[in-house]
């Protein structure tokens, strides 16, 4: 019992391992809960037991080990890191758990063995358990057999492939066990029921017995198709797919036929090499005059052809001498043996057979001539077993000759030959192009003397019109007479179609009884063969039938990779078979029904604006209309009656535009409904009005229609007109087209359209015509410009400087007409633009056939043994090549001889050979790919040359090469694999890092690459350095293609001695393996013959993908020494600047920095954690190679060795070249923006001064520069960076702390001021005292600038941290903490910022209180505020987290630098946050229950009134500022659902006022979400644009209901409202908007809104807000004068509101502001300017009209006493104006004299009378009674008396010592026409209180305003209160009683003491929030709690009685 207890205690980990079996079992048993408990399938609480997962499986006891398999089957399902653990457990399974003798244990070894299947597993599973079949123990191999089996028939053969285990099957049939034998049969069956006949080759070296007895079998099976039991993880889409498949009866035939036919017999045989079992006397004898010795070699030779399949090789010799046998020997016996074996090796290579396919083609057609039956047939053999390796577009020539041969027998043979090609052929692969060529042949061969000619003909031309239909054929047969299109169609009827193995094609039988359609044509889509190939099925000719809507599918997509199609084959096709020309009557009847008579009507009407209506009745029927329900052609021909689109009012010609541009996007528009327009519509393209709407229809147009249809109709119009303008516009248009659409038109017919605009006596037309030039020239390259040799110089100089223009430019990506092309992969799309482009420049440039020229003898020269013949040989050959500028695909033996001569011994030839191939391959063109078979492999093994200059040329020829085709051909017969074989070290260099730039961006390579992997594995354990380093830079572009499964796979086969340090490399490259694309998913639910074509690509990068996004590298890393790791990263880091001085001048002179990387890829990469976060304390050695491995993508080597050198001066250099290249690598320098900010930190941890100065001139150069250019810091680059420009901002020098300081307010215009606060408050924690110093102050300023909205996490965090270091033992730090404070307290006053800052202790607080007392004491002016505020950017002072920057839309774009530039918004991360982030969950609050029905607490009149108590107020505010929050949200619906809850709570006024803390916040917030929208959602394609417009309308509703309420509308903050209006002014300009469906009504509805604003809110604020505004326009050129203009019209309605409400106007705030607005632009600088209308009817007018109004409503009360907010030192502007306007104002001129301001009056009066003793003391107790509550009044009283009796006295001395408030009361109140005023307006006795008289708290005022509304409300309902404003004044006068004596009464009823405060006459917001309904009252009174009670029951007793 004491050692149980003992291991009880133990952990589970330990327990698992323990010696004792119970602990071990008590140990799986909590393993087994734990794995199950566990949520997160990377929780690193897994990787403690991937270790020692194997022991669980191999436990010795029996009990324990059944428990252990539990818990790994817990651990497969649940863990991550399962995967990495695979090849130990399951290699422990087979030797401990298949031999076990409890069966419940084996049945849960083969349960784990099936769970890895399901984790993708499968290639590690399926090789251990092939292991296991090797076993010396029966019993394991008899489970083994059993559980390969059961993956075989629950996963299918796709993935438990057959091929691996087929070698193993003769030596499992003929083990001694007789269970061994039993489940081998077992296995086979179960083979045959996934591969049917395939296996069935395989059978031959079986016992005949047991042959016999699976025959048997296999009858009992007969067609079953099995289906998938089990599937993968990735695979869960398809499982539900055939679940809901059985569920519906049925459907999955289609997948079972597929997965059938996919396996073919050949696949499944071993290769053999005959090229070694050759005779070494084969090519003697072959040669051999005696005809016998030639026999004897080739029996020989066809014993080793009749194997089925053959190793790949060089059979270029052995193929020469079998082609000179049967084109040369007279014996025709050899002939045909010849070929019998030339058919053999065709057969058993099939298309490694490709690079002799033509020439055996040539052969064996020119030996048709033979009469003898015995050689044609072998012929025939020979000519069919070639074809499947080439294409007819390779040998359409030698067809067509041999056709128009004189001999009967070669015309005969060759029209068999080619129906026998038709058969196998498709749609797809036989092309209009080549169809029209061999009829044009074959109509020639069907009126041939030679029945056998003319019968093959037939037969010919038969099989052609089954293949592509009766419909496409009969163009070609327009001149057959009667009697033999009978006969071809008999042959129609007759033929059968075969695939590319000889048998008919599946579903011709079964297709025959369907109907009485004898030739059933159509193939299903899931025809094996053409997936396998890569065809599709075509529309069927027969009448639709109930097959037709299961195949209608499929052709569209195929139709999309047709090769000789050149618009969407889909589209057209469809448009020609679809729409009718309908009669006039029946287009009158469908519009009656479609439209009503009246509209009708009012189209033909002769009044344009009936007509107008019409249209636009028409437009919005048609809109609600659904694509299927409208009939185009209707609406088309209806829209073009008379008057149509000749139209002459521009209005209704608009409209009709607009709805054609709407019918071609929107519905089915044929080219027979645009035939009714297109002449209307070029007529009108140069109308000056409407030119542009015309030109957006005709693209519309084309997007349904083609271009190429639209575009060659518009321009054969255009040139049949006499108007040069017209020709013209049309020309203009085109070009624009194209560069929209791409290069779609057949250029060829443009030519002669483009020469007749050369011809063109109008210049206008003849620049139009070489500005097309100029476009398709960036098409087409110099190509085009060739054709146009022959014109004027004068013209070709002109088209020349077009040409400069655009040279070296790339052709924009197409943006419209991508629907042609349907739902096509990506692969399939490139294929087929590549083929709509290679037929452009075939049609359009002349080819010379130099095929004539290439003569035997020429070839036999070329081969010579005299070099000096070769090279005279290789002369003639440039020659020839020189003379033709453009060359054909028919080259005869050249492209062979060429071959041999790159082998050659003299590098001179192979030189000139190779100059040759380069001159060649650009001549050929796209023609290139016909024969870079047969030259890629022989320019690659010029790469291992030992002449540099030789392998740079071979280089550069196969780049020339590669620019017209691809890499496809050489991987499908494994050039590079064979390459790579050979141990060059110039070729292994050379060939891997050619590939390394070619492979990232080509498109998915076949499988045959993965063979090249075990060869890149050796080369990285290559002697050579370079071979490595080469070798290293594959991995990733290798990956790519293979998938990092099969390199992991490849390493796991390496010597132990060698994996280690391999599997290290492979894991630092994986890590930089780019994900997969998603898109290629949706194309298996489109069409199941398209998802077969990329499948075997599909399956081997599924693999991958997994481990991709698992935590497998991560801990893979974790768990290996550390030694190991800092070795394997000191090499790495060694190796970047290694490099030869040779290679470092070659280097130097490439530009610095390219773009070969996105950054956007960097930023996916560390973001799904592929990469380490650039978060770190200390830099360790990761991080830095890291970074090294990140920029040796994007920087020059040079660059590199400067940047990582350890000599600063190498620093210092680089910075300086960065700095240069500012200016010409602009681009460049924002795409590695994020790069250059990581090494600028890493050198901020060095010391050397020189070198940090010039890194901080460097940052500050390129942060101003991206502040040029409006843009936005990206989340990573920011978050990699200032965190360490903070910490160096605590720097011992001086200047370095003054450089970053500068550089942190040059980042606030580049990043949120929210977040930048955030990273300086971590600063703050800093232990470097300049440091938090620093920051402190940045935080204080921030305060001052932008108050609290920009305090995160919040302001409470953010204040508290602040004072808590006023206690700092560092004077500097508690100065800027005590600074940062005052500011805030600035900003909330002091009951606020007490809340917000908490508790301190007493030494902190006396601190605190002092500085604060001073700072009010010695308050600066505001303009300090200004000057000291970080310049920020104007369009957005505060941003949040989620806020992106605003792209106006009528300011300039910043030049993009590529997908890698992060202008203008932060789209890419919004990108991924919506592919990675889960939709955010909305928090939903009842605020309902927080605001039920409350008692008022009485009051305590002991003490100050008390706050109104409300149920968790705290509670209450925290979800506002929650709800409000949720409104930047990135979601929409989150936005709209976070508005509606602030909509529901503005509806109750009691819950509104709620918000008035939170109307900042909320009007921030909204203006935020305003510019997200229009910079993001706007942009994005994703986000419906009705989305869009539903989001500003709640925005704008949820705003308008805010300036409804008058309690919280005058709230908000100037800087709010400037940046409100800012935002609102930029919606307005957006003309993006006015696109939209209801888009114009937001626009309006912002108009509105605008307005509103200004007559809601604050007119104080919202006069400053728009002057501030103005001023941010003048100051930067961002803004587009549109806006400048918007602003001032702003202004200018304020200005006209002036006299309505200058008493609500605080007129010093807005004097200060203008003030602000001319110091910074002066008078004298608007000289100078375009426009002086923001200083003179703006900013002066302003001027004026507060002087006119603040004079006249206030019976001259001097504004000039309003100028004490500006400095009275500064020279002010405004005060000289004001003074200036009033000296000429005659009835100012007193005011002048009199009452102008404190200077002004002392010159004026005498100089004031000194008071003796008693006289200052009565005034002292006076002033005492004032600042006493109690007192006040009496005070005031006495006051008056005082200053009757002594007017003389001087009072100054005590004024200064009362509060300013107080000082203004005073002065103001001296003036007898304002006294008379205040008692009119009762404003008598209430003054403020004079010094320092503590004011209510926030929540008092809350109270006493609820109070006083209701009090308000029913004093109106009584009639005691006019709520008129123009009747208050009358109402007012009427009152006997004053205001004192009133306020006398209602405190003598209630015998107590208030305490009565008045706010000040100019205060506007308070004042209107008091009393909204009297906007002429300055100011209202604010009564205590207790006496508003009272007065309103007293009342209500008046209601009452």
């Amino acid at each position: 019992m004491g050692d149980d207890s003992e291991w009880m205690k133990l952990p589970t980990d330990e327990k698992v391992q323990h010696k004792v079996w119970k602990a071990r079992l008590a140990g799986y048993e909590e393993a087994c809960k734990l794995f199950g408990s566990i949520g997160n399938e990377k929780s690193p609480e897994f990787n403690k037991y991937a270790g020692i997962m194997k022991k669980f499986v191999t436990d010795t006891n029996a009990v324990a080990q059944e428990k252990a398999l539990d818990a790994v089957i817990a651990f497969v399902e649940n863990a991550n890191v399962a995967g990495r653990v695979c090849q130990d457990i399951i290699q422990g399974v087979i030797t401990k758990c298949f031999n076990a003798s409890k069966q419940r244990t084996k049945e849960k070894g083969i349960e784990i063995v099936m769970l890895y299947i399901e984790m993708e597993k499968q290639d590690i599973v399926q090789e251990c358990l092939i292991e296991g079949l090797g076993n010396k123990q029966p019993k394991i191999v008899v489970v083994t057999i059993q559980t390969l089996r059961m993956a075989l028939r629950d996963f299918g053969n796709k993935i438990m492939p057959i091929k691996p285990l087929v070698p193993k099957l003769p030596k499992l049939l003929e083990d001694r066990d007789k269970n061994v034998r039993e489940e081998a049969k077992l296995l086979i069956i179960e083979m045959y029921r996934w591969i049917k006949q395939a296996i069935k080759p395989q059978m031959t070296n079986f016992n005949p017995i047991q042959v016999a007895e699976l025959e048997a079998e296999f009858e009992k099976i007969g067609n079953e198709k099995p289906q998938q039991q089990r599937f993968l993880r990735s695979q869960q889409d398809l499982k539900a797919k055939m679940e809901e498949q059985a569920l519906a009866g049925g459907g999955g035939d289609e997948g079972e036929e597929e997965a059938e036919d996919e396996v073919d017999a050949y696949e499944l045989l071993s290769a053999v090499d005959i090229l070694a079992l050759l005779p070494k006397d084969f090519y003697d004898k072959i040669e051999s005059k005696k005809w016998q010795e030639r026999k004897e070699a080739l029996e020989a030779l066809e014993k080793l052809t009749s194997n089925p399949k053959l190793e790949g090789g060089d059979y270029g010799q052995l193929v020469r001498a079998l082609l000179k046998v049967i084109s040369k020997d007279t014996n025709v016996m050899l002939v045909a043996l010849g070929g019998k074996c030339l058919a053999g090796i065709a057969n058993g290579l099939r298309k490694k057979f490709t690079p002799y396919g033509v020439n055996t083609v040539q052969c064996v057609l020119e030996k048709f001539k033979e009469k003898k039956q015995m050689v044609v047939v072998a012929l025939r053999e020979c000519i069919d077993a070639a074809f499947p390796s080439i294409t007819l577009d390779a040998v359409q020539e030698d067809i067509v000759a041999a056709l128009d041969n004189k001999n009967p027998s070669i015309k005969a043979e060759t029209a068999s030959f080619l129906a026998r090609c038709f058969a196998k052929s498709t749609m797809s692969t036989l092309p209009k192009k080549l169809l029209k060529l061999f009829c044009t042949s074959l109509m020639k061969t069907v009126s041939d003397t030679a029945p056998d000619v003319r019968e093959a003909s037939f037969q010919a031309l038969g099989t052609a019109m089954k293949v592509v239909s009766e419909k496409h054929m009969m163009p070609f047969l327009v001149d057959v007479d009667n009697i033999k299109m009978q006969k071809i169609k008999e042959c129609c009827d007759s033929a059968v179609l075969l695939n590319m193995k000889g048998e008919p094609r599946s579903g011709q039988a079964a297709s025959k009884p369907a109907d009485n359609q004898p030739k059933p044509v159509q193939r299903p889509a899931t025809a094996p063969s053409a997936a396998a190939k890569g065809t599709s099925s075509r529309p069927s000719t027969a009448h639709p039938s109930g097959k037709s809507k299961a195949s209608s599918g499929p052709p569209k997509k195929a139709a999309a990779k047709g090769k000789g199609t050149k618009k969407g084959p889909a589209g057209g096709d469809k448009q020609e078979i679809t729409e009718a020309v309908l009669s006039d009557e029946a287009v009158d009847e469908k519009a009656e029904d479609l439209f009503t008579a009246d509209v009708l009507k009012q189209l033909v009407s002769a009044n344009w604006k009936e007509r107008l209506e019409g249209i636009q009745r028409v437009t919005d029927i048609v809109k609600e209309k659904s694509k299927e329900e409208l009939k185009t052609q209707v609406v088309v021909r209806t829209v073009a009656k008379k008057p149509g689109l000749k139209d002459n009012n521009f209005q209704v010609l608009k409209c009709k535009m607009d709805l054609l541009a709407h019918l071609g996007k929107n519905t089915v528009f044929t080219k027979v409904s645009a035939g009714y327009v297109l002449s209307d519509l070029v007529d009108k393209i140069a109308d000056v009005k409407n030119g542009s709407a015309v030109q957006e229809a005709l693209s519309c147009i084309s997007e349904a229609c083609t271009l190429e249809f639209v575009g060659k109709e518009v321009i054969t119009m255009a040139f049949e007109q006499k108007n040069p303008k017209v020709q013209s516009e049309s020309l203009n248009w085109l070009s624009t087209a194209i560069k929209e659409f791409g290069l779609k038109v057949n250029v060829k017919l443009l030519i002669e359209n483009i020469k007749k605009s050369f011809a063109h006596t109008n210049p206008v037309v003849r620049s139009a015509g070489i500005g097309l030039c100029g476009v398709i020239y960036m098409y087409m390259g110099q190509n085009f410009r060739i054709m146009y040799d022959n014109e004027k110089p004068a013209l070709l100089k002109e088209l020349d400087a077009e040409i400069e223009k655009v040279k070296g430019e790339k052709p924009p990506a197409p943006v419209r007409g991508l629907a042609a092309g349907g739902d096509a992969d990506e692969e399939d799309d490139d294929a087929d633009q590549d083929d709509k482009d290679d037929d452009k420049i075939d049609d359009s440039l002349p080819r010379t056939d130099i095929s004539e020229r290439i003569t035997p003898e020429l070839v036999d020269e070329m081969a010579d043994k005299n070099w000096k013949i070769r090279k005279e040989a290789l002369e003639k050959v440039e020659a020839i090549l020189k003379e033709a500028p453009f060359v054909a695909p028919s080259l005869g033996p050249l492209p062979e001889a060429l071959k041999l001569r790159l082998n050659d011994n003299n590098k001179i030839l192979i030189g000139t050979t190779l100059g040759i191939c380069s001159s060649l391959g650009t001549k050929l063109g796209p023609h290139c790919k016909v024969h870079i078979k047969v030259m890629g492999p022989a320019i690659i093994s010029c790469f291992g040359d030992s002449k540099p200059n030789l392998r740079a040329s071979a280089v550069s020829t196969l780049n020339v090469w590669m620019e017209n085709c691809n890499l496809i051909p050489l991987v499908e017969q494994e050039t590079f694999s064979d390459a790579l074989k050979l141990e060059n070290p110039n070729l292994r260099q050379e060939l891997l890092g050619w590939l390394s730039e070619k492979l990232p961006n080509h498109k998915p390579l076949p499988a045959e690459f993965k063979l090249c992997i075990p060869h890149l594995l050796s080369c990285l354990e290559d002697r050579n350095g370079e071979v490595r380093k080469k070798a290293q830079d594959a991995i990733v572009p290798f990956m790519i293609h293979t998938g990092y499964d099969s390199v992991f796979r490849a390493c796991s086969k390496l010597k132990p001695a060698s994996k280690d340090q391999i599997m290290a490399i492979i894991e630092k490259a994986k890590a930089n393996l780019p994900a997969k694309p998603v898109k290629a998913k949706k194309a298996p639910a489109k069409a199941s013959s398209a998802a077969v074509v990329v499948d075997d690509y599909e399956e081997e990068v599924k693999a991958p993908s997994r481990p991709l996004s698992t935590a497998s590298s991560e801990g893979a890393a974790e768990s290996k020494p550390e030694t190991k790791a800092k070795t394997v990263r000191g090499k790495a880091k060694a190796a970047a600047p290694a490099t030869s001085k040779k290679k470092k001048t070659e280097e130097d002179t490439s530009p610095p920095m390219n773009l070969t990387v996105p950054k956007e890829k960097r930023f996916k990469d560390e973001k799904s954690l592929k990469v380490l976060k650039w978060n770190f304390i200390q830099l360790t050695g990761e991080y830095v190679e890291q970074l090294t491995v990140q920029m040796e993508k994007n920087f020059s080597k040079g660059m590199m060795d400067m940047m990582f050198n350890v000599d600063f001066k190498q620093h210092t250099k680089a910075i300086e070249i960065l700095i240069k290249s500012l200016d010409t690598l602009t681009d460049e320098t924002v795409g590695n923006l994020d790069l250059l900010l990581k090494w600028f930190t890493v050198r901020f941890l060095d010391t050397n001064p020189s070198m940090l100065n010039k890194a901080l001139e460097y940052l500050r150069k390129v942060f101003t520069m991206l502040v040029d250019m409006d843009y936005s810091l990206h989340e990573y680059e920011a978050c990699s960076f200032i965190p360490y420009l903070i910490i160096k901002v605590g720097d011992a020098k001086d200047n370095v702390r003054k450089d970053v300081r500068g550089i942190i307010k040059i980042l606030y215009k580049l990043y949120p001021v929210s977040k930048m606060f955030t990273f300086l408050m971590d600063g703050i924690k800093s232990k470097n005292a300049k440091q938090r110093m620093e920051c402190i102050e940045e935080l204080g300023n921030l305060i001052e600038s932008y108050g609290l909205s920009v305090c995160q996490p919040s302001p409470n965090v953010a204040l508290k941290n602040i004072t808590g270091q006023i206690g700092d033992r560092d004077n500097g730090v508690r100065n800027a903490a005590l600074n940062a404070a005052v500011q805030a307290y600035m900003v909330v006053g002091e009951n606020q910022f007490y809340k917000l800052t908490g508790n301190l202790n007493d030494k902190d607080q006396s601190l605190l209180d002092e500085r604060i007392k001073r700072s009010l004491k010695n308050k600066p002016a505001p303009k300090a505020k200004e000057e000291e505020r970080p310049k920020t950017a104007p369009t957005q002072p505060q941003r949040s987290a989620s806020q992106t920057q605003i792209q106006r839309p009528t300011t300039a774009l910043p030049k993009s630098a590529s997908s890698t530039s992060m202008k203008k918004t932060f789209l890419p991360e919004f990108e991924y946050q919506k592919t990675e982030m889960e939709m955010p969950k909305l928090y939903q609050y009842d605020l309902d229950e927080l605001f039920k029905p409350l008692e008022m607490p009485k009051i305590n009149r002991a003490r100050d009134p008390s706050p109104m108590t409300r149920v968790s107020p705290a509670d209450a505010s925290a979800t506002i500022g929650v709800v409000i929050a949720q409104i930047t949200s990135t979601d929409v619906l989150t936005c709209i659902q976070a508005l509606a809850q602030i909509d529901e709570l503005l509806k109750d006024e009691e819950h509104a006022r709620l918000l008035g803390d939170h109307v900042d916040q909320l009007m921030l917030h909204i203006s935020m979400q305003f510019r997200m929208t229009l910079s993001t959602h706007m942009n994005n394609e994703d986000v419906p644009k009705e989305d869009v417009v539903r989001l500003y309308r709640c925005l704008l509703g949820t705003l308008l209901a805010l300036t409804q309420n008058p309690f919280l509308a005058t709230k908000t903050s100037k800087e709010i409202l400037k940046d409100l209006f800012n935002s609102l002014i930029t919606l307005l300009l957006d003309q993006r908007l006015s696109l939209l469906n209801d888009g114009p009504q937001v626009v309006r509805s912002v108009n509105v809104m605008i307005v509103k604003l200004m007559e809601k809110s604050d007119y104080t604020n919202t006069m400053c807000a728009l002057i501030k505004s103005l001023q941010d326009c003048v100051a930067t050129e961002t803004f587009s004068p549109k806006f400048s203009e918007l602003v001032m019209k702003c202004i200018w309605k304020m200005i006209k509101m002036i006299p309505e409400i200058i008493n609500d106007l605080a007129v010093d705030r807005i004097l200060l502001e203008t003030h602000l607005f001319l110091r910074n632009f002066p008078t004298s600088t608007w000289k100078s300017r375009p426009s002086d209308l923001p200083l003179i009817k703006t900013v002066h007018a302003l001027c004026a009209f507060l002087k006119d109004g603040y004079i006249l409503p206030i019976i001259h009360i001097s504004i000039l006493g309003q100028l004490n907010l500006i400095d009275a030192s500064e020279n002010s502007e405004v005060k000289m104006f004001l003074q200036k306007s009033l000296k000429k104002d005659p009835n100012s001129r007193n005011e002048m004299n009199g009452t102008s301001d404190d200077t002004d009056s002392g010159k004026s009066h005498q100089k004031p009378k000194k008071l003796n003793k008693s006289t200052h003391d009565m005034l002292a107790e006076i002033f005492k009674k004032i600042g006493s509550k109690e007192n006040t009044i009496e005070g005031l009283n006495n006051l008056y008396d005082f200053k009757k009796k002594h007017p003389e006295a001087d009072l100054d001395p005590f004024l200064k010592m009362s509060s300013q408030y107080f000082q203004n009361y005073y002065r103001l109140a001296n003036e007898p026409a304002f006294s008379c005023i205040l008692v009119q307006l009762g404003i008598g006795p209430t003054v403020p209180s004079a010094i320092s008289a503590p004011s209510a708290s926030s929540d008092d005022g809350l109270d006493v305003n609820f109070y006083l509304d209701k009090l308000r409300t029913i004093r109106a309902k009584c009639g005691l209160e006019n709520t008129d404003p123009s009747k208050q004044e009358n109402v007012m006068s009427k009152k006997e009683d004053k205001p004192e004596k009133a306020e006398k009464i209602a405190l003598e009823e209630k015998n107590e003491t208030v305490e009565i405060s008045v706010k000040p006459v100019l205060s506007s917001s308070e004042n209107r929030e008091n009393n909204p309904q009297a906007a002429s009252a300055p100011s209202a009174p604010s009564a205590d709690v207790s006496e508003l009670k009272q007065r309103l029951e007293r009342i209500k007793k008046l209601a009452k009685s």
